[in-house]
C-alpha cells in the first residue's frame, strides 16, 4: 500500500473519531435526560404553549443576533475597506449558527471565519482569532453574570464556584490580549522552527495579531458590555418560554437555566447539540424547582424556537451571498488561510466604539 493510500485511512478515522464521540455523548444525554421522565405529560405541556410569549422570544432573539454582530464588528480586524459594519456581519454570524446546528464539533465558528475573510479581504487565520476572542469574552461575562443569578437563585455552592473559576481562565485569555507576550511568543518560536513549519508560524502570527488588544482597551471594554447584554436577553428567552408554558420561573432562574444550559452545549455532542442541551436546561430547571415533565418541555421548547430560525435565516444567508456551504466547511476543516492582506493598523478608540 502506498503512503497516500494508507494515509486515508487515518484521515478518514481522524475526521469521524470526534462525530462518533459527539454522536456517543448525545445518546447517552439523551437518555439521562428522558430518564424516568412521563413524555405524554411533556408533550400535552408542549402542546398547550401560548403564543404570545413565544412572540417576545422571537424579538430577543432577533435583538440578540444584532448585539453579537456589533459585538463582533469591534474584535474583528479591519479588511482593506476598513472596519466591517455590523449589519454585513448579520448573514455570517447567521451562516455559523447553521453550522452548528448541523456539523458537529461547533465547526459553524470556524466556518464564518472562512466566510467573512472570503467576503473582506481578511486573513482566515486573523478572523478566527477575533471569533476565539469573542469567545473568551463571551465566556468571562457568562460566568460574571451567572454566578451572581446563581447564588441569587438558590442555586448549588458548586456552581458558583465553578462560574469564578470560569471567569478567572478566560479572564486571563482576555488580559493575555493586552500583553506583548503573545507575540513574543510567536517570534520564539519562529527563530526556532524550520521553513517547513513557516506556514503554520504565519498563520500563528496573524491569529495572536487579531487577538492583540493592546491600545484598545475600551473596545474591548464595549464588546463586555454587550457581552452582558446577550446573557440578559438569553436569560429573558428562558422567562419567556417558561411563560409560554405555564411555568412559574422568576428571569433570575432564566438566567440560571441559561447559564448552564450554554456550558453544557461546550461538550462535544451531535449536530445542533441534541442531546447535550436537553439534559443540561431541564436538569438546571428542575435545580430551580420545576416539575421534571415541566423542564424537558421548556428544554425542548427554547432548543425549537432558538436553533431552528437561525439556521434556516444561515440557509437563507447562504443563498444571498452565494457561498457553498460544502465549500466553507471543506476549508474550515483543513484551516484554509489562502492569501490575504496582513490586519489593518490599529484603528482609533474614537473609531472602536462607534462603528460606521
Amino acid at each position: 500500500m502506498t503512503a497516500s493510500g494508507s494515509g486515508r485511512p487515518r484521515e478518514l478515522a481522524r475526521r469521524l473519531a470526534i462525530p462518533t464521540l459527539g454522536l456517543a455523548i448525545s445518546v447517552v444525554a439523551i437518555w439521562m435526560a428522558l430518564r424516568g421522565i412521563d413524555l405524554a405529560q411533556t408533550a400535552a405541556l408542549i402542546g398547550g404553549v401560548r403564543p404570545g410569549p413565544l412572540v417576545l422570544v422571537g424579538v430577543v432573539l432577533f435583538l440578540q443576533l444584532c448585539v453579537r454582530a456589533l459585538r463582533w464588528s469591534l474584535l474583528l480586524p479591519d479588511g482593506p475597506a476598513g472596519r466591517v459594519r455590523p449589519r454585513r456581519l448579520v448573514p455570517v454570524v447567521l451562516v455559523g449558527y447553521l453550522g452548528n446546528a448541523v456539523l458537529p464539533a461547533r465547526l459553524g465558528d470556524p466556518i464564518r471565519a472562512v466566510l467573512v475573510g472570503q467576503r473582506e479581504g481578511i486573513p482566515i487565520s486573523a478572523a478566527f482569532g477575533s471569533v476565539v476572542l469573542e469567545r473568551a469574552v463571551d465566556t468571562l461575562t457568562l460566568a460574571l453574570v451567572a454566578a451572581p443569578a446563581a447564588a441569587l437563585a438558590g442555586a448549588p455552592d458548586w456552581f458558583v464556584r465553578a462560574a469564578l473559576l470560569i471567569a478567572i481562565a478566560s479572564g486571563g485569555v482576555v488580559l493575555a490580549t493586552q500583553t506583548p507576550w503573545p507575540s513574543r511568543a510567536v517570534g520564539w518560536i519562529a527563530a526556532r522552527v524550520g521553513a517547513r513549519w513557516s506556514p503554520w508560524v504565519r498563520r500563528a502570527d496573524r491569529f495572536v495579531q487579531a487577538m492583540d488588544r493592546r491600545g484598545h482597551g475600551r473596545a474591548l471594554a464595549a464588546a463586555g458590555g454587550l457581552s452582558v447584554v446577550t446573557w440578559i436577553l438569553d436569560g429573558t428567552m428562558y422567562w419567556a418560554a417558561a411563560r409560554a408554558l405555564g411555568i412559574d420561573l422568576s428571569p433570575v432562574g432564566g438566567m440560571f437555566i441559561s447559564g448552564i444550559t450554554v456550558l453544557g452545549t461546550a461538550i462535544p455532542s451531535a449536530p445542533g447539540y441534541v442531546g447535550t442541551f436537553e439534559l443540561a436546561a431541564s436538569t438546571a430547571a428542575q435545580a430551580m424547582g420545576v416539575a421534571p415533565e415541566a423542564a424537558l418541555g421548556l428544554a425542548i421548547l427554547v432548543h425549537a424556537v432558538t436553533v431552528v430560525p437561525l439556521a434556516l435565516g444561515g440557509a437563507a444567508s447562504l443563498v444571498w451571498i452565494g457561498s457553498g456551504f460544502r465549500s466553507l466547511t471543506d476549508a474550515a476543516r483543513a484551516g484554509a488561510d489562502p492569501a490575504a492582506p496582513a490586519p489593518a493598523a490599529p484603528r482609533s478608540v474614537a473609531a472602536e466604539v462607534h462603528p460606521r
